[in-house]
């Protein structure tokens, strides 16, 4: 599972559960895949990745992307981000957001072009951090 082994290095026990039991139940996973554009990564079978894209205030923005622990490092991330900003074309801006304290995620973010916007504080004691990667992007070199 990726949100205890995502999150509770920078968080707590609790807000991993009442997330899990929020975003991740039957009815919210069942909405987001009605509601919006939902990437799949698969390897041998089984899923290992996903990513799912909608609107926030009229703008594309990725929901969520994670991949399994024991998939990372492949390139599995990429392949969904990169299939997920070719749906969205490079006319438009995109935001994403994270939990701050998940620098795995700022630095995965900022290697394809998404830059600072705001941030806000969770009820849960925490911060969003949103970031907006603007539209026709020129992708750092790595």
């Amino acid at each position: 599972m990726t949100w205890p082994a995502t999150y509770l290095s920078f968080t707590s026990p609790d807000f991993v559960m009442d997330n899990l039991n929020t975003w991740w139940s039957r009815g919210s996973v069942s909405a987001s895949i009605t509601d919006d554009t939902t990437f799949i990564a698969s390897q041998d079978g089984k899923a290992v990745g996903t990513l799912t894209l909608g609107l926030f205030e009229g703008e594309p923005v990725i929901w969520k992307i994670y991949v399994l622990p024991e998939a990372h490092g492949r390139g599995i991330g990429s392949a969904l981000m990169d299939a997920a900003l070719a749906a969205i074309g490079p006319a438009q801006d995109v935001r994403i957001e994270f939990v701050k304290g998940n620098s795995a995620a700022r630095q995965f973010y900022g290697r394809r072009g998404f830059m600072f916007d705001f941030e806000e504080d969770m009820a849960e004691g925490f911060t969003t951090v949103w970031l907006r990667r603007p539209a026709n992007a020129t992708i750092p070199a790595t």
